[in-house]
């Protein structure tokens, strides 16, 4: 009976322990969202036009899309590179509307 019962106890642990471990990858791939095909296309298509801006070179840009709408951060040196990434980017294949974060170092 003493062995029926470490048994049961055993495998009603390992049950809890699976159950844990698949809950923790679950929250994992919900934290951290798929870029979808388009958006990565997006995102290259942006960052292709940013490249090929020879004032933003040497510039520190990143971007993201979600859905079209893209979202540019980083640094440049000053006003203008800023407004010029954030045209540059809106003329970009894919792009719905652009969030300009950059920032300008004082």
């Amino acid at each position: 009976m003493k062995h029926i019962t470490s048994i049961l106890a055993l495998a009603l642990f390992s049950a809890v322990l699976a159950g844990c471990a698949t809950d923790g990858q679950e929250q994992k791939a919900a934290a951290a969202p798929a870029v979808s095909a388009a958006d990565a296309g997006t995102e290259k298509n942006v960052e292709a036009a940013l490249k090929a801006e020879p004032q933003l070179a040497g510039s520190n840009i990143d971007v993201k899309a979600k859905d079209g709408d893209v979202t540019l951060s980083g640094t440049v040196k000053n006003d203008w590179l800023k407004y010029l990434a954030e045209t540059t980017a809106k003329k970009a294949s894919g792009v719905k509307s652009v969030k300009n974060s950059i920032k300008v170092p004082e």
